[in-house]
Formats: C-alpha cells, sequence, structure tokens
C-alpha cells in the first residue's frame, strides 16, 4: 500500500519482531520495549495486533505516547477499559479506530448502499454467519489471554457488520446460546455460538459463529425484508464468473485482502489519522463490547433475554458470565 510505510514492529519476543520486520528497514521490539517504539519519531500510527488481554493497556500507551491508535478486534475486555480508551483518544485529540475489516469488504459495502435505498423495504431479518475450523495459534483457546472463544473472536465480525449495514440500529436485547462442541480438549471456551440480537424496530438480528465448521472459512450475510432478500457471500464464490466462447466457465481468482475488507480497512485508517472522518471508532467497538457481554450473560442464564443498557458486574474476563453458571 502507498502513504505510508512499516517504521517498527513490536512482539512477545525480539526474534519474532525481528522476522516481521526483516526486509522492511524496520525496528523491532519486544513488548517490554514498547516504551522505546512508542518514542521513535517515525512512528506516528500505531496498529495493536497483540493478545486481546493487553488490547487496552497497549492502546493506551501509545495513545500517552501521543500516537493515532487502531485497535483489533475485539477492542477489549471490559466497559471500563473501552471507556478510558475512548476518553483518552478525545483528551489527546487522536484516532482510535477499531479494526473491524468485514465493515470494508465491497460486497457488504454494496450490501449496507441497497437496505438504504429501501430496496428491500422494511427489514424483517437478517443473519450473518462467520465460521471456520478454529483459530490458528494457541492463545485463542486460553481464556486469560482471549477473554471468551468464537463468539469474542468471530462474533464480533457478524455483530458489527449487522450493526453497520443497518447504521448502528438501536437494540433493545440480546439472547445467545454458546457450546464447545468440537475443542472441548484444547479449551472450555465456546467454540459455537449463535446471538439474536432484538431492535427496537421490532427487526431481529441473528449473528451465527463458530470455529467447528471444518469446511474452511464461511462469510456471508442475508437480509430479509417486506419487498425482497439479499444474500451477500465472501466465501462461496469469487464473485466473478467467465464464460468463453468455446463454452468453458471459470471463476477467476481475485484478492482476498480486498474482498475482505483489509486494504479499504487500512487506506481508511490511513486517511482518518491525516484528518478524514473516522468510520470504524473506539465507541463502535464499545458498543460490540457491551453486546459481546450481554451475550455471555444471557447464555450464563439458560439463553434467556438481556436487556440493553447492559453492565456486567463481577467477572474480570468476559467468558466468565457464561462459565461460571
Amino acid at each position: 500500500m502507498g502513504g505510508a510505510r512499516l517504521a517498527a514492529v513490536a512482539s512477545r519476543t525480539r526474534a519474532a519482531a525481528e522476522k516481521l520486520a526483516a526486509g522492511r528497514h524496520a525496528k523491532a521490539f519486544g513488548f517490554d520495549e514498547l516504551p522505546r517504539l512508542l518514542a521513535e519519531p517515525d512512528v506516528h500510527l500505531v496498529f495493536v495486533n497483540s493478545p486481546n488481554r493487553l488490547h487496552a493497556e497497549h492502546a493506551l500507551a501509545a495513545l500517552e505516547a501521543g500516537k493515532h491508535t487502531v485497535v483489533e478486534k475485539p477492542l477489549c475486555f471490559g466497559l471500563d477499559e473501552a471507556e478510558h480508551m475512548c476518553a483518552a483518544a478525545k483528551r489527546h485529540k487522536l484516532v482510535l479506530g477499531y479494526a473491524e475489516n468485514l465493515c470494508f469488504a465491497p460486497l457488504f459495502r454494496r450490501a449496507r448502499e441497497l437496505v438504504r435505498s429501501g430496496a428491500l423495504g422494511r427489514l424483517l431479518f437478517a443473519r450473518q454467519v462467520e465460521k471456520h475450523g478454529g483459530p490458528y495459534s494457541p492463545w485463542f483457546f486460553d481464556r486469560r489471554e482471549a477473554g471468551g472463544g468464537a463468539l469474542m473472536d468471530m462474533g464480533c465480525h457478524g455483530i458489527e457488520v449487522l450493526r453497520f449495514v443497518f447504521d448502528k440500529p438501536v437494540v433493545r436485547a440480546v439472547s445467545a446460546r454458546l457450546a464447545t462442541v468440537l475443542h472441548g480438549e484444547k479449551t472450555a471456551l465456546e467454540d459455537d455460538a449463535v446471538v439474536r440480537l432484538e431492535l427496537a424496530s421490532g427487526a431481529t438480528l441473528v449473528s451465527e459463529s463458530s470455529w467447528a465448521a471444518l469446511g474452511g472459512l464461511e462469510s456471508r450475510l442475508e437480509v430479509h425484508g417486506t419487498e425482497g432478500t439479499l444474500v451477500a457471500d465472501l466465501t462461496s464464490e469469487t464473485g466473478l464468473r467467465l464464460t468463453q466462447r468455446d463454452g468453458a466457465q471459470s471463476r477467476p481468482p481475485v484478492d482476498p485482502l480486498v474482498d475482505h475488507g483489509y486494504t479499504g480497512e487500512l487506506s481508511h485508517f490511513l486517511a482518518a489519522a491525516r484528518g478524514a472522518p473516522l468510520e470504524e471508532s473506539a465507541e463502535d467497538g464499545r458498543a460490540v463490547l457491551e453486546l459481546l457481554l450481554a451475550a455471555y450473560a444471557s447464555a450464563g442464564r439458560g439463553g434467556a433475554e438481556v436487556a440493553l443498557p447492559f453492565r456486567p458486574g463481577g467477572a474480570a474476563v468476559p467468558a466468565d458470565l457464561w462459565r461460571r453458571a
């Protein structure tokens, strides 16, 4: 991508940082050297991609050092942390973005345009599916590091895509069912989750997320309205179909970094750091976190509805709202 360069990398070990920085003329640091990275004059925008437990700590350090910051999903573990992060960004007049790539996926952005245009009429029901066979790194299975399982990892995508497509609607109540169906030998966290968001308008949004779908990544949105149905599927096809004169058909490959919103997301945050309006902010991350916490609480109550606004007490790890029940 143009308009920026990698200036520095920090990782849990210096060796891991050096591996990523190699060949990019970037400096390498361990997490214990984070103040040195943040003191670098060439660092203007910091991306917090560390394990979930460290998001708030690392983001607050970057903001206090005067750096624009983008935090990978989920924003953090608790609403107090989220609000401290938002307040720090406002106090220092800095960008604090929420890295939800699917809000920059071209198909989902087009879906939002169609919904806004009234092509589907009045919204009745929408469903987003975000599933695969399990995470790539062991820390995702650790409740202390990750804070939760498939709901924290995948459900945050579905919930924010649904909020995004429908212009961040008012959610009246949340209900959820969680289970550990495939990875019980690795974790006590949930690997399958279904969350229902009941809107003030009377419509229902459903997020299905899972680490137990072994057929590969699924990322699909369907919207049902009084005047039509819309389906946007990022993974079942490439979106391109070529039919040639001799009758041969093929689906030419496309760039998944574009299709899944990564390049659009990064371009947006670079523009925001230069003064453009911020589309996915820490306030959005805080809103998603509140819904995730309500979903864990609902699952801990046997799927009973949890009214919004919701602020839990007594659970330092989000999944414990479910696990302790």
